[in-house]
């Protein structure tokens, strides 16, 4: 499979992952109520912090360990295997008996009993990211789609099944089930490598995965950080938290959408280290379509604020489009850090990149503990976006340094002048209800005409936009656009 159509399946995956998140979200604000989705929103960004701790760092490491060395990747597998157990037990009784502090911090006793639910997520997280981390090693991208599609049904389905009788235990429930059933269903999709290579040590396994550990867990403290402030010390915290929550929700789908570049980016870099200009080649491709990807959509969601917050969540909700209009530039501003950092950790630099990211946590901390007592929700946007364009300067000029520069110039003009011309037209008509289905397609379209226009966009762009959707369609060329 080639990366293009490899990456193209996990965009895929990514998008009906960020469709099933919006199901919950939205489904959930309706039948639980603002403050009670606030609450929700804090065990959502727990359970995420679990994920991204187990399911990022051993994970890459599989993945670099197999794509590198694949006669040894059975004792990749049962070496990450046996370090996954461990840490998901140990990391879920911790939780367990911090669950009361945390409950105090935010205010709120009932959150002890959530919290701890929780905790039985974590050494499933552990194994199934182990199994995905093989699929994806082996560039099984296919396999690696579906596992990740059905889980997110499954949440979705079980969810919903759950929560009108159990409101937030029924959807930590949901959430519990998905994953258990996907950690079977990756389990058998992973191919059973045989141990023709010898053992693995699995130390090296942990001295990479430990770096990668921290670099992708304090990223996501950046994106959950400033949830946490808001309802730590934000005036009025309950219904700010819900707010704020529905903000995110809108503000990560730039940051999905280059997530989602990165996880082939990752093994197409680690595979190919030896060979410097086809990692350069590499890097400006995958950086060049997430400029196009993300700066569109985000000053769509950026000048669209108002309206999408009222329209999907309930006009109770309309207070979100004012961090909104901030946030979603610094969720893109963090989507490329994460894209640099990931290429950097994949060149074998993976302490630059925690560098990169701790640098920006600890601004992102400072800001919001600045801001937020005075600016309630305006101000945890505000302290996330100057924070990651912040750690975006730093993460470039590493990435310049090492890899060679990451863009072309004339690229970055081009999508940010389409950008403007989205943006621009959304915040001239300020679309409400139902026009916003009209209107932002329009605008996305026009955005697109801008990029051809000015020949950034060109015939074998839409050729390997058709190997995509066509089985064997192999556009002329492809390497240049998709090494």
């Amino acid at each position: 499979m080639t990366a293009a159509r490899g990456t193209f399946l996990l965009l895929a995956a990514e998008a009906a992952f960020v469709a099933s998140g919006w199901v919950i979200h939205v489904g959930s604000k309706r039948v639980l109520g603002l403050e009670l989705y606030g609450v929700f929103g804090i065990l959502l960004s727990l359970l995420t912090n679990y994920r991204i701790f187990l399911a990022t760092g051993v994970n890459r490491a599989v993945a670099r360990y197999i794509a590198e060395t694949p006669d040894r990747a059975r004792a990749v597998r049962d070496a990450a295997l046996r370090i996954q157990l461990f840490l998901g037990l140990a990391l879920g009784a911790a939780v367990w008996f911090l669950a009361p502090i945390l409950s105090r911090f935010w205010h709120d006793p009932a959150l002890a009993g959530y919290i701890r639910l929780s905790a039985f997520f974590l050494p499933l997280f552990g194994l199934y990211s182990v199994f995905r981390g093989v699929l994806n090693g082996f560039r099984l991208f296919s396999r690696e789609a579906a596992v990740s599609m059905i889980y997110s049904l499954l949440k979705v389905a079980l969810l919903f099944a759950l929560i009108f009788s159990l409101k937030v235990y029924g959807a930590i429930g949901g959430y519990l089930g998905a994953v258990a059933c996907a950690t079977v269903l990756a389990g058998f999709l992973a191919p059973a490598p045989d141990g023709s290579g010898g053992p693995f040590p699995a130390g090296k396994l942990v001295a990479f995965a430990a770096p990668v550990v921290l670099f992708s867990f304090t990223v996501s403290l950046i994106q959950h950080a400033d949830l946490y402030f808001v309802r730590a010390l934000a005036p009025d915290p309950g219904p700010a938290a819900g707010y704020y929550t529905c903000a995110q929700q809108f503000a990560r789908i730039p940051y999905m959408l280059l997530y989602a570049l990165s996880l082939t980016l990752f093994p197409t870099i680690a595979a190919r280290s030896r060979d410097r200009e086809a990692v350069r080649r590499t890097l400006r491709t995958w950086v060049r379509w997430g400029l196009i990807l993300s700066l569109p959509a985000a000053a769509l969601i950026g000048a669209a604020a108002d309206g999408l917050a009222a329209w999907v969540y309930g006009t109770d909700s309309l207070p979100a489009g004012a961090p909104l209009r901030v946030l979603v530039f610094g969720q893109t501003a963090l989507a490329f850090l994460f894209l640099l950092a990931s290429a950097l950790a994949a060149d074998g630099a993976p302490w630059t990149a925690f560098i990169l990211v701790g640098g920006t946590l600890a601004a992102d901390t400072a800001l919001c503990a600045l801001l937020v007592p005075a600016r309630g929700t305006l101000g945890a946007a505000a302290a996330t976006a100057l924070a990651c364009a912040g750690g975006l300067g730093a993460a470039w000029a590493a990435a310049g340094r090492r890899l060679g520069n990451p863009a072309g110039w004339a690229t970055a003009r081009r999508t940010l002048l389409a950008a403007a011309v989205a943006g621009g037209g959304a915040a001239a008509i300020a679309p409400r209800g139902w026009l916003l289905l009209v209107v932002l397609p329009a605008l996305g379209g026009a955005a697109a005409a801008v990029l051809a226009a000015t020949g950034e966009v060109d015939r074998k762009d839409l050729a390997m936009l058709a190997s995509l959707f066509v089985r064997g369609k192999k556009p002329a060329a492809q390497p240049e656009v998709f090494p």
